[in-house]
Order: C-alpha cells, then sequence, then structure tokens
C-alpha cells in the first residue's frame, strides 16, 4: 500500500457522477459510517499471503488482492464486502513459509515443471505455493525458470518502476485500456512493445499506475456500454426490418381485389341474392372466370365498393410500411457505421461521452418523441404507451379515464399501455392489438409468447413511493406474441 498526496487522491475519487452498483454504494455507506473520524491503529499483511489488514480500534478493513475483495469487519463480524472475490474476512492465517524468500527453490521448480502444459496452469499453480510472488513476476518465473535465484536476489534491493505502452503523455485511453498495459514493478523486466521507466519513488509510481489504470478503466467501461447500447439497438431496427419486409410480401394483392370489384360491376347478373361467394367472368380475360367473396349482408354495389376500400387500404399500408422500411434501413447503416467508429475509438472523447443518446437511437428530426406514443389500432381506438417509470405513472393516473382499458405484461418491467374505450365497444381484435404492444414494450419482448394483465384502469392503484409501479385489483389475461406497433399500426 501507498500513501498518496492529496491532488492524485482527489484525482482517483469516484466521481460524482459515477453510477455505483447497489452492493458497492451500500458498502460505501458501512465504510463512511464505521471509518470516518478514526484513527488508523493497525497496518499489516499476513505472512505468507497477499491480503492487508488495517485497523481502527474495533473495525478492520481486510483487503484481498489475489480473488480481488475488500471487507469491513466490525467486533470481529464482517459488515460489507466489494469486489469480484469472495469476502475478505476472517483473513488468511499467517504462514511465513510461503514467503517469497524462504520458500525452498526446488520446490517452485517441481510445481512448474509438474504443472499441466499451458501457461495459465502453470502460473495458478505456482501462485498456489507462493501468492506473494504475484502474477507479474509469476509469469516471468513460468517463462524462464531459470532464472530463479537471479529473481530472487534482485528482489532484496526493489525499485519503482512502471511498464507502460508508451510515454504516458502520448497514450490514447486505448492504450491504457487492456489489464496488462500498466504495470508496478519492484524490479526492472522488459517486455516486447512497452516502456520501462523508474519513478523517483514508490508513491509517484503507484500514482501514475492507478491514474493510468482509472484512465484505460473508464474508456473500456464506457467503450462497452456504448457498444452494448449501439448492438441493442442494431438488433432492434434488423429485427423491425424483417418484420416490415414480411408484412410487406404479407399483405394481399390490391390489383386482384380491384378486378373482383370490377367483375362484380361488369356481370351483376351472375350474382344471386344472399350469396357468400360468386364465381364470375374476369374482365380483363373473358375467357377466365374470377371467385369474389362477398358478404351476404351488402347490396352488390356496397360489396364492390368493400373491395375497392380493400385495396385502397392495402396500398396506402404498402406505401407506409416501405417508407418505414427504407427508414429502418438507413437508421441501420448510420449504426452500422456508429459501431464501426466505436469498434476504432482511441480516446474517451470519440466515445461520444457526454451525449446521452447514440444517433441510432431514433430520428433527431421526430417531434413525436416526447411524451406517450399515440396509436390507433385497426378498429380506430387511440392507444397510449408510456415509456419510463414517471411517465407510465402520468399516463395511468393522470391521463386514463377509470373506464379506460389498462394493459401491462405479467411479471416482467414493461410500459404501461392504456386502450381509450369511451363508449364501451373495445372489441377482441382491440385488446389483441393493445395486448400485442404491451407485451412487446416489456423486457419480455424476446420471448415467444407473453401473458398481458387486462384490465379497466380504475382497478389499478399506485404503490406509495414508487412511481411506475402499481396494485391490481383484478384482471383478465390474454397470452399474445409480441409485435411492434411501429409500421403495423397507424401513429397519431
Amino acid at each position: 500500500m501507498y500513501l498518496l498526496a492529496r491532488e492524485p487522491a482527489r484525482t482517483l475519487e469516484t466521481g460524482a457522477n459515477e453510477v455505483l452498483p447497489g452492493r458497492a454504494r451500500q458498502a460505501l455507506l458501512h465504510f463512511r459510517k464505521h471509518l470516518d473520524g478514526r484513527r488508523l491503529t493497525g497496518l499489516r499483511r499476513v505472512p505468507g499471503e497477499r491480503t492487508l489488514v488495517l485497523e481502527a480500534g474495533s473495525v478492520a478493513l481486510s483487503l484481498r488482492v489475489s480473488d480481488p475483495a475488500l471487507t469491513l469487519a466490525a467486533s470481529g463480524a464482517a459488515l460489507a464486502t466489494v469486489g469480484s472475490g469472495r469476502p475478505a474476512w476472517p483473513p488468511p492465517p499467517d504462514d511465513p513459509g510461503r514467503e517469497w524468500d524462504r520458500l525452498d527453490p526446488r520446490l517452485l521448480r517441481d510445481t512448474i515443471e509438474s504443472s499441466s502444459v499451458s501457461g495459465g496452469s502453470r502460473l495458478r499453480a505456482l501462485l498456489s505455493v507462493c501468492p506473494t510472488l504475484g502474477p507479474v513476476l509469476g509469469r516471468r518465473l513460468v517463462a524462464d525458470p531459470g532464472c530463479l535465484d537471479e529473481l530472487r536476489e534482485r528482489l532484496r534491493t526493489p525499485a519503482p518502476y512502471l511498464l507502460v505502452p508508451g510515454p504516458l503523455e502520448d497514450c490514447h485511453d486505448a492504450d491504457l485500456a487492456p489489464p496488462g498495459s500498466v504495470a508496478l514493478l519492484p524490479i526492472p523486466l522488459e517486455h516486447p512493445g512497452q516502456l520501462l521507466w523508474r519513478a523517483d519513488s514508490w508513491s509517484a509510481a503507484a500514482a501514475l499506475f492507478l491514474l493510468s489504470r482509472r484512465r484505460g478503466d473508464a474508456f473500456e467501461r464506457r467503450r462497452r456500454a456504448t457498444l452494448d447500447g449501439a448492438r441493442r439497438e442494431l438488433r432492434r431496427l434488423t429485427q423491425l426490418a424483417s418484420h416490415l419486409e414480411r408484412d410487406r410480401v404479407g399483405l394481399p394483392a390490391a390489383d386482384l381485389l380491384r378486378r373482383q370489384a370490377e367483375a362484380l360491376l361488369a356481370s351483376p347478373s351472375g350474382v344471386l341474392p344472399g350469396a357468400s361467394r360468386a364465381e364470375l367472368p374476369d374482365p380483363y380475360d373473358p375467357d377466365a372466370r374470377i371467385v369474389v367473396g362477398l358478404d351476404p349482408r351488402l347490396r352488390l354495389p356496397a360489396n364492390a365498393d368493400r373491395l375497392f376500400e380493400k385495396a385502397r387500404r392495402i396500398e396506402r399500408s404498402r406505401r407506409q410500411i416501405g417508407a418505414r422500411l427504407a427508414e429502418t434501413r438507413t437508421l441501420l447503416d448510420i449504426g452500422r457505421v456508429r459501431e464501426a467508429r466505436l469498434l476504432e475509438a482511441r480516446d474517451l472523447v470519440e466515445l461520444g461521452v457526454g451525449s446521452s443518446r447514440s444517433v441510432v437511437a431514433a430520428p433527431a428530426a421526430d417531434s413525436r418523441a416526447d411524451g406517450p406514443r399515440h396509436y390507433l389500432t385497426s378498429r380506430g381506438l387511440s392507444l397510449l404507451v408510456g415509456r419510463g417509470a414517471r411517465e407510465n405513472h402520468h399516463l395511468t393516473f393522470a391521463v386514463a379515464r377509470p373506464e379506460d382499458l389498462w394493459l401491462h405484461a405479467r411479471d416482467v418491467p414493461g410500459g404501461h399501455v392504456i386502450l381509450r374505450d369511451p363508449l364501451g365497444r373495445a372489441g377482441p381484435d382491440d385488446l389483441r392489438e393493445a395486448a400485442e404492444v404491451a407485451a412487446f414494450c416489456s423486457e419480455a419482448r424476446q420471448q415467444p409468447q407473453v401473458d398481458v394483465h387486462v384490465t379497466r384502469r380504475k382497478h389499478v392503484r399506485p404503490v406509495r413511493g414508487a412511481a411506475g409501479r402499481v396494485r391490481v385489483g383484478h384482471s383478465d389475461t390474454l397470452r399474445v406474441v409480441p409485435r411492434d406497433p411501429e409500421g403495423r399500426l397507424r401513429r397519431r
């Protein structure tokens, strides 16, 4: 451990805008409660182990470097732990015989030679016998077991060295991101492609090491998060394009419907009153006949109008789907370019730090991005979809009326969906379309089928202090396939 000066220590503090995981945040509160203002009374390393114990009266911090974990203990009981490893309390018992300068050299050589062929297995076997050697020196010894005597002799007079990719002022953030890109060494060890630099003091070397690692870690975390978001959006757009293409291919032929309508008007005598179908001459091919489906409740001109209107709706849908598909493919191209740029990024600036949304996320010119999304079902009923906890709460309890229908995917987080039903005329098709949207706007959208709550808004109550969470008095359940409303339902 190294005592750092005030300025580098402040630089290394967690930024106010960095979001800590819940476990780490809770542990930090425990650390502050039990350690703030206390005087350090003891600092020791467990002999034979890479474990440090800091004591402050009845409170202790145990730091294990291998299988990393930092554990707070009070009165001998562990209270909180941060790190990826198991809790570091109680610390392991002293084992001075495993110190690097006390261990029998023959045992180290035999351990390396008798372990598995792979370097990783040899290193693990070596560190299980002599943990205090550490992974950097352990890898050196595994690569050249004959250097053990020389290594032990050089370690008796340690000095602070840094192994870095190049001069730190010239390094990009990406150069510092790989785990082994920066190493703090007690002896000079050359490594191909890296620069060895001797620091003025151990504290200066430690500060530079930690600052470099933090810089590289910040870049890697940001790049991973940004890439994950970009790739998630690419998957969504790819799926949407596939659905739109399938919908466009599945649309009936508008020309055939018009030909059927014209056949009805051209051969009215061939249609029997009350018939549900008729076989008539094709007006464009006198030698062919065409079968026309009829609504027996309607007169012949009304049946023809119905077919003409259906053809118009199909053509309108085909144009809308085509426009939406072209827009989606454009966004896919933008997204792939964005992904390539992220993979090539060398610094935080190139990752677009400070921008909360990627250019892939949505067209910037879409003025409908604010507020609940508003669609129309195929029968013309309004469908409102909330996004986020606050908007869900506002939509359900400030916008929706008591008799409106409320839908939400069962047992998973998702958007609240309101189906306006002022006259009580919502039919099975409206409910199915609304349920498909609720399923798609939930975290279960990748499932083949999703159960969806369906109830009147008056049966839904908010949970106090938890925006977006509700209690449902009673509801029915619809099992539906999640379907994206974009390109399917009309947008308001």
